[in-house]
């Protein structure tokens, strides 16, 4: 294992009581400066988390109003719709690793990003407001790439 780094480095953790580590935090180190970067497919996969924190948030929100209060019920009910579009988005993602032909991948990784785009818009918006819709190749849930 630590044949892989530099003299100097492997004489300073071999010296060290907690050599594993060391060196745990030397390669945590190394891709911090080396610029690691992330797949679209990790970048779509944080997007998804960011968008499903919101949505939570904003239901424990609405479930806290008093009965009545701002149309809670429809609230509610717009915010379970876009639970479910996010679900769907997820498995659309989680698919597109395995299902979908490396040539259209971009393509679906775009449509994809769009739809958690639109999901995060419409997540604040009333029950009464005009909500932007889900990209045309991201309709009922299903990812149309042809």
């Amino acid at each position: 294992m630590l044949d892989q780094f530099p003299t100097s480095t492997r004489r300073f953790l071999s010296l060290s009581a907690r050599p594993a580590i060391m060196a745990s935090v030397l390669v945590a180190a190394a891709a911090a400066l080396g610029g690691c970067s992330v797949t679209r497919y990790g970048e779509l996969r944080n997007k998804a988390s960011d968008v499903e924190s919101e949505l939570k948030s904003e239901q424990r929100r609405v479930v806290a109003m008093a009965p009545g209060e701002g149309e809670k019920d429809a609230r509610l009910d717009h915010l379970t719709g876009l639970r479910a579009m996010l679900s769907a988005t997820n498995i659309g993602l989680s698919a597109t690793r395995y299902a979908i032909p490396e040539e259209k991948r971009d393509l679906a990784y775009d449509v994809l990003e769009e739809a958690y785009g639109t999901i995060e818009w419409n997540i604040p918006l009333g029950p009464s407001e005009r909500k932007r819709a889900m990209p045309a190749r991201f309709k009922n849930g299903a990812l149309k790439l042809d």
